[in-house]
């Protein structure tokens, strides 16, 4: 069925406002504390105590040694060049994971999300991991070592029975952390513990204010992404990945940009049930193209 045109003038009425929004808070970032006020987390791990804030503390490293030790060599360059290569890499990776949209609803929405671009966080990294990781399992391992709770292409792999898929989004996993603590087995550590500390306090909510905390948005998430993978729905994964996230703010819903390049990998009318063509097989670790 096609969209009407009211149907397509709401749609970019909405990505519109959006847009407008985004510019707001992005001036207001940018006035406040100029750009990469999230990768200022990443640049100061190795300067200080690295695991001293809490989850929605500004300023504070909280992912694993892994990520911090990946970024070292950055992180040893100038502040303007660490901080302009996070702002290059959300950049470029949200105009990528729009490009199937039309120019008319994407540009609006890289606007939107241009306070995730500046800002240097890692959410347009793991919405791109969302994208491709059902090609590539091995890239779950960097939401796993990042955020953590968002890490649902294992649980996806699972529900489906892509046992090979799932041992290499395990493997990878294991390997970086293998490598990680030979290096510095003191950090993973202080990192559990903080972890666990953190795990006592986040029954309350972290983030916007009305959202329940993530011990129990964590079960409603999995139960989506194997409802999902058990349907063929793909591109509901990003959704539970937002639903997962610790703390679920504008920036998390950056991660809903991957669903465009999912619902590219699997039409509407190809999936169970639902139209009258032949049914074309959803994307998975073997036949998901890379786009």
């Amino acid at each position: 069925m096609e969209i009407t045109v009211l149907r397509r003038l709401a749609l970019v009425a909405l990505c519109t406002l959006l847009a407008v929004v985004g510019v707001f808070e992005t001036t207001a970032h940018l006035h406040l504390t100029g750009p990469g006020w999230d990768a200022a987390a990443y640049w100061g791990a190795w300067r200080g105590e690295m695991y001293d804030g809490s989850v929605g503390d500004p300023g504070h490293y909280l992912y694993s040694p892994a990520f911090a030790q990946a970024v070292w060599p950055l992180a040893h360059t100038t502040w303007p060049f660490f901080a302009g290569f996070f702002v290059l890499v959300n950049a470029m990776g949200l105009a990528w994971l729009l490009r199937p949209l039309p120019l008319v609803l994407a540009v609006p929405l890289w606007v939107a999300g241009s306070q995730e671009v500046l800002s240097g966080n890692v959410f347009v990294p793991m919405a791109i991991v969302a994208a491709l990781g059902m090609r590539l399992p091995q890239l779950w391992a960097f939401v796993a070592l990042t955020k953590i709770t968002p890490c649902l292409g294992p649980v996806w792999f699972a529900a489906r029975g892509e046992w090979g898929a799932l041992a290499r989004a395990l493997g990878a996993t294991a390997a970086v952390v293998a490598v990680s603590a030979l290096l510095a087995p003191g950090l993973w550590g202080d990192w559990l513990g903080f972890l666990v500390d953190q795990a006592r306090i986040s029954d309350g909510a972290a983030g916007w204010a009305f959202i329940p905390g993530p011990l129990y948005r964590l079960p409603v998430a999995l139960l989506l992404v194997v409802w999902a993978a058990r349907t063929d729905r793909v591109w509901v994964l990003p959704v539970a990945m937002v639903v997962a996230t610790p703390f679920i703010w504008n920036g998390s819903l950056t991660l809903l940009a991957a669903i465009p390049r999912l619902r590219a990998y699997a039409p509407r009318d190809a999936r169970r049930g639902r139209g009258a063509g032949p049914r074309v097989t959803p994307p998975s670790s073997t036949t998901a193209p890379t786009g």
